[in-house]
């Protein structure tokens, strides 16, 4: 019981600091999609055994698609489970890399924050406040991702059930972002 106030309160605070430091974030909003863009961010969790290898696929399709492409994984374990180490391409940050109130403190997260990707795609669970602290402070674009009630900021939002596997989300993703923008 103690420790869940606990981590309400801690979770408060957290947010309460992560909506001051919103304040400061200027990015330039615009749309893309797979033709227009040329940097992409992907944002996800390692929560998922099965979501690793689908990923590990839309990263090959982003490659495919010739967009320089910067990865960036959360795993709420303490350490990074052996299966996922020495994957390429992707950065992968634990629990051990959060401050007291749950926010990322590695340097790393603040290079990719920083970085003015054209599209975000945060592939994350809705309420998860790591990443969600991670796709508020970005700079990206065009920031896409699954409806959350606990304030993640997208520009294009995909209202899934939660039933739904990662699979179904990045095909949305595929379909719908292949269509926007489409020059005739």
């Amino acid at each position: 019981m103690k420790v869940n106030i606990l981590k309400k309160i801690k979770l408060r605070l957290g947010n309460w600091l992560l909506k001051r430091k919103q304040k400061s974030v200027k990015r330039k909003k615009a749309v893309f999609n797979f033709d227009t863009a040329q940097t992409v961010g992907v944002l996800f969790s390692l929560d998922q055994n099965q979501s690793y290898q689908v990923i590990k696929e839309f990263l090959d399709f982003l490659d495919n698609k010739k967009l320089q492409t910067f990865a960036l994984a959360y795993c709420p374990d303490k350490k990074i489970p052996d299966r996922y180490i020495g994957a390429s391409r992707i950065n992968i940050f634990t629990s051990k890399d959060l401050n007291w109130l749950y926010i990322p403190k590695d340097p790393m997260i603040e290079q990719f924050t920083a970085k003015h990707f054209d599209i975000l795609f945060d592939l994350t669970p809705p309420d998860q406040f790591p990443t969600q602290y991670i796709n508020n402070l970005s700079q990206a674009c065009f920031k896409v991702g699954r409806e959350s009630h606990s304030g993640k900021e997208h520009d294009m939002i995909f209202r899934i059930d939660d039933q739904k596997d990662i699979k179904y989300i990045i095909d949305q993703i595929k379909y719908y972002i292949s269509r926007i923008n489409k020059e005739e």
